[in-house]
């Protein structure tokens, strides 16, 4: 039997495959994709997904949905768990698009025992009739940020290491992708339609999502976005999005 090479599982022509399987920061996958499509919940702490130029932020109580043959990149800061259903081309009714849905006890319950099936039991009524009601029960869209990334890949490099903590200044990747400084401060206003000080702003703030979606305190957020005050990180934060880091914390929890 085919081995899917990332997920981990061998290719058996059931309808859903689940797998349960652990990540540590150094050897998380970088960009890839299946010929089945993925639905993928990492129960204890949130994850950066780059899928179809964008950034997913989703929360613990929120899974993403993936379709065959999508590219992308799962990340965390720190090791992670993830609860992964495989579904064959057609075989869940879900988006052709990447998505998050929320998570209810219930919904997280029904993951956890279809990703645990094994051969035999994925054979059974009784496991289809499970994934009917799952697919049924994921009609509510998380409430999750996400991030546009530029198409120019000099761009998309700046903004994936910025999201990954790496904060460098404009003279300093001026000179890393051998530009001058008017050239990448020109490249950025006609990819992102910011100044580089306002797109530098949403990339830290961006920064900021994975310890508020994980319940950390602003204070937390605002020194990982690198804010010296949480008061300028909730100013910041309004602008950007329209609601305070607190209202989007309150979204997530309920």
């Amino acid at each position: 039997m085919q081995r899917d090479r990332i997920g981990g599982f061998a290719e058996d022509g059931s309808a859903v495959i689940g797998t349960v399987t652990g990540f540590s920061p150094g050897a998380m996958p970088d960009l890839h994709h299946h010929a089945r499509g993925q639905l993928a919940w990492c129960p204890d702490r949130p994850v950066t997904v780059l899928a179809e130029g964008r950034l997913h932020l989703v929360p613990p109580n929120a899974a993403i949905w993936l379709p065959p043959d999508l590219t992308h990149r799962i990340s965390a800061q720190g090791p992670r768990q993830s609860v992964n259903l495989y579904t064959l081309p057609g075989a869940a009714p879900l988006p052709g698009t990447s998505a998050p849905f929320a998570l209810t006890p219930l919904d997280c319950e029904l993951i956890r025992t279809m990703a645990s099936a094994t051969r035999s039991d994925r054979r059974e009524g009784a496991f289809a009739r499970l994934a009917s009601v799952l697919w049924d029960r994921l009609k509510r869209p998380a409430p999750v940020p996400r991030l546009s990334l530029p198409q120019d890949p000099r761009l998309r490099r700046i903004a994936l290491a910025h999201i990954d903590g790496e904060e460098r200044s404009l003279d300093h990747w001026a000179g890393s992708l051998a530009l001058s400084r008017r050239s990448l401060q020109r490249l950025v206003s006609r990819e992102t339609g910011q100044s580089w000080s306002l797109w530098m702003r949403e990339l830290r703030l961006g920064r900021g999502l994975a310890p508020l979606m994980a319940g950390h305190s602003v204070q937390a957020a605002a020194h990982v976005a690198g804010y010296a005050t949480a008061s300028g990180f909730v100013a910041a934060f309004r602008t950007a999005y329209g609601f305070t880091p607190g209202q989007m914390q309150r979204r997530i929890a309920a």
